[in-house]
């Protein structure tokens, strides 16, 4: 009796913000039973305070952008809440957990913030608030009350007590875990001395073969329809999966270890900022740059299959990544695999970062289904923080407009702009439709998608700016002076990620994300005097 009393206090402390996070009043109470069930399996004696960071692991990962249609009850005391729905995921999370009635240092804690920055992020989705309601700003106390207000139902204990049950009968009934595959360096064999004679027909047949082999491909090649892409990547191409899991390559970790012995250093106590396998070189190789103490950046090409030193280069670091409290990197790698339950992948990027106080790592796994999954793991606690699943596609749609085109016609949906007056961001194209992001130079974005073969638009999702910009120099003048740094310019093969306005230790900076093909850059701009906060360079 006393567990399903604090199974059942526990499920409400999280129930409004499980709620206001998801927009459904089933989808909250079934998140909340996940969480609690996931709880109990990782922390048995100490599972309360658990529920919640597993809690917001969850959704991080399930919050949809905005929710149109909630599936809350038509209630006068809940249509305070509405709006909320509407903010952005990050927002509205920030929010959730503020008004939710969960204690805000278990809160903070539990999405790896201080309390600062929990109010920080619930002042910026209040501001959102007041922005779409025409200045009409809400009373945090009043979305506080009204979020207690949020109906749980006899019918939800039963739920939740029975999904509770059932989690436990599954872990007791659960086999172990099958090993989970990364790409395994074979031992090369040594000439054993002696010689093993091949008859001259063999010799023949097995050239012929060859020679048939490279005509196929050749004539595949040449009727293979070429087509300019609107972004490039050295993501494997859904005919190169077989080619790749059939490969014995070193794995990330040993291609590291091979790099931190070569420089005279332990592989934990180098810090690898990125490292790649790029399977379509010759030899495939990892491409990898690192730092060692405080000074010194490294960066080398290792043979993927033999673990053979191709290229280094060292030269002055101009910046080093605190990893202070990481976990070990092997750690955190399997905590990627384990904590999305994959099985039988391929691990071929792998770059560590950090946002504000918060440290990750971003992984790109592969599966033998051609599956490609973007991972990112918390350094410190080896947390879930987001989760991606992309299938590979071997053809393109056929008859489609170019990217150039498909940039217009955005830009004809939000008014009379040119491609001077704006940054994009993202130009892809996705099955049948292209995917355009930009940002215009007052910090506003647009997400539009519209049709590749026909150019009509599909959907528009319009980000407008919250921060107080009267005194801003303007993003297009902070793109110019982040391209001045990097000694790049506009003709340069310069791609863009990343343009927006956001909040860093109290003041509003213009955040920018590019790269070029051996580079990527991030740069963090005041807006109201367009001085330079942060520069950092990382090798591709």
């Amino acid at each position: 009796m006393a567990q399903e009393e604090a199974l059942l206090r526990c499920a409400k402390k999280l129930f409004p913000t499980a709620v206001l996070c998801l927009g459904s009043l089933h989808d909250g109470r079934s998140t909340v039973t996940e969480a609690i069930a996931a709880a109990m399996r990782a922390a048995p004696k100490a599972w309360e305070p658990e529920a919640v960071r597993q809690l917001v692991r969850i959704c991080r990962t399930r919050t949809p952008e905005r929710i149109m249609q909630p599936n809350l009850p038509q209630d006068s005391a809940l249509n305070a809440l509405l709006p909320i729905l509407k903010l952005p995921a990050g927002s509205r999370r920030a929010l959730a957990l503020t008004i939710g009635g969960i204690p805000s240092a278990e809160a903070a804690a539990a999405a790896g913030l201080s309390e600062e920055e929990l109010v920080q992020k619930t002042e910026k989705a209040l501001r959102q608030l007041t922005f779409m309601q025409n200045g009409n700003a809400p009373e945090l106390a009043d979305l506080a009350a009204a979020a207690k207000e949020i109906p749980w139902h006899v019918t939800d204990t039963e739920l939740l007590l029975s999904g509770i049950a059932e989690a436990e009968q599954q872990q007791e009934a659960e086999p172990p875990a099958p090993a989970i595959r990364e790409i395994k360096r074979t031992a090369v064999q040594k000439p054993s001395g002696k010689t093993v004679a091949v008859p001259l027909w063999g010799m023949v047949l097995g050239i012929v073969l060859l020679i048939a082999l490279a005509a196929a491909l050749l004539l595949l090649w040449s009727a293979r329809p070429h087509r300019s892409m609107p972004e490039t990547s050295d993501t494997p191409h859904s005919g190169e999966v077989d080619t790749l899991f059939a490969s014995s390559y070193l794995s990330i970790g040993e291609a590291q270890r091979i790099a931190a012995e070569q420089v005279g250093t332990d592989p934990d106590a180098a810090c690898f900022l990125s490292t790649k396998l790029k399977s379509d070189e010759t030899p495939p190789c990892y491409s990898m740059s690192f730092t060692v103490g405080s000074d010194q950046l490294y960066e080398y090409k290792i043979d993927a299959k033999t673990g053979e030193i191709i290229s280094q280069t060292n030269s002055e670091a101009e910046s080093v990544l605190d990893t202070e409290n990481w976990l070990p990197a092997e750690d955190i790698r399997q905590a990627a695999i384990t904590k999305t339950g994959l099985h039988d992948v391929l691990m071929i990027k792998e770059k560590r970062g950090s946002d504000g106080d918060t440290g990750y790592y971003k992984f790109e796994l592969l599966d033998a289904g051609g599956k490609l999954y973007s991972v990112q793991v918390d350094a410190r606690n080896a947390m879930l923080i987001k989760y991606t699943a992309e299938e590979l596609t071997a053809e393109e749609p056929e008859n489609i407009i170019s990217p150039a085109q498909a940039k217009t016609r955005a830009l004809s949906r939000v008014g009379d702009l040119n491609l001077s007056q704006v940054i994009f961001t993202k130009v892809k194209l996705d099955g049948g439709a292209y995917l355009i992001a930009f940002t215009l130079d007052d910090g506003t974005q647009y997400l539009i998608e519209l049709n590749a073969a026909t150019g009509s638009i599909n959907t528009v999702d319009v980000h407008p700016v919250s921060a107080d910009i009267t005194q801003a120099v303007g993003l297009l003048k902070a793109r110019d002076t982040a391209l001045h740094m990097a000694e790049l310019t506009e003709r340069d093969p310069v791609d863009f990620t990343k343009a927006k306005i956001d909040r860093s230790n109290g003041a509003y900076v213009y955040e920018l994300e590019f790269e070029t093909p051996e580079y990527e850059y991030e740069v963090s701009i005041r807006t109201a005097t367009g001085e330079v906060l942060k520069y950092r360079v990382f090798h591709q």
